[in-house]
């Protein structure tokens, strides 16, 4: 839209200057070549067909502009250049799209409705949401990050799960991997780097009761540097119990603690909840910080 609204400021300076001698000719009248007139007339009108132009028909009315720019500098001239550069700011007439941007949002929607979906329609919400990743993958690449999300999402066929038991949580999955204990392998899995966590577990009782036991607790910090940041953790041993009740659907189960809170896992095989700014670091440097959305999972034992 700006390069168009651009095109057209410049192409109405241009041709009120080929069109707007007002003074009355007095004297013998001359027949001229009315062939830059004519040439003049197409490009005003290839220019009210490309500034209506619609998404499907853009590039069509693009090339005919811009052929008809070509033929009026090739039969009125251009002296200052002005025809040429809007030739030029057309490009090559592909409308700009971020493919990369588009096929990420689609993604993020299709995560969301998948994760909401009704029992009756989760294995084919299941399936579009696998389509979304795989083109996401095609067009920006993967570190990773996707092909994990695929690898958990398996075939999209309901499993049925057994909440009843003990569940142990086993990682914490991220967008962004980094080097929590600077060895230089990065993770998506931030677990692997650190030595806390390892005894975090969840307990399903058949009366819809429960408790969720936590016994450690990590504080981030880091130091930024010329390569990115040296990270520090300082594990916290902790002795709580969240009491609970639970109810589920056919792919998530809800808790609701004894002080109001709540949470929803989600359940595929593993039990999963993602929790924004799960992670949390603070520089000790300056006042920054980095925070990351960590989807906790949590495995049967």
């Amino acid at each position: 839209m700006v390069k168009k609204i651009f095109l057209l400021g410049t192409f109405a300076i241009l041709f009120m200057a080929v069109n707007c001698d007002n003074e009355p000719y007095e004297g013998e009248i001359i027949f001229e070549d009315t062939a830059c007139l004519d040439a003049t007339q197409i490009t005003s009108i290839a220019l009210g067909n490309f500034l209506n132009a619609s998404q499907e028909d853009y590039n069509e009315f693009c090339f005919n502009y811009k052929e008809a720019l070509l033929n009026q500098i090739q039969v009125c001239g251009d002296e200052d250049g002005g025809l040429q550069l809007q030739a030029d700011n057309l490009g090559n007439c592909e409308e700009e799209v971020n493919l990369c941007q588009e096929a990420t949002e689609a993604t993020e929607l299709a995560r969301i409705i998948y994760e909401s979906a009704a029992d009756e329609t989760i294995e084919d919400l299941c399936n579009a949401y696998k389509d979304a990743i795989l083109y996401q993958i095609e067009v920006c690449g993967d570190d990773g990050t996707l092909l994990s999300i695929l690898e958990e999402l398996g075939s999209c066929e309901i499993e049925v799960v057994d909440v009843l038991g003990t569940w142990k949580l086993i990682s914490w999955n991220t967008d962004e991997p980094r080097d929590l204990n600077n060895d230089g392998i990065v993770t998506n899995n931030y677990l692997e780097d650190i030595d806390c966590y390892e005894n975090e577990t969840i307990e399903f009782n058949p009366d819809a009761t429960g408790t969720m036991f936590l016994r450690s607790m990590a504080e981030f910090t880091y130091t930024p540097t010329a390569d990115g940041e040296d990270f520090f953790t300082n594990c916290i041993q902790i002795n709580v119990d969240r009491n609970f009740t639970w109810s589920e659907t056919i792919n998530t189960i809800d808790l609701l603690f004894t002080d109001g809170s709540t949470i929803s896992l989600f359940k595929n095989g593993n039990l999963y909840v993602a929790i924004d700014d799960g992670f949390y670091a603070e520089s000790n440097i300056d006042n920054s910080v980095i925070t990351e959305r960590v989807i906790f999972v949590y495995e049967k034992i």
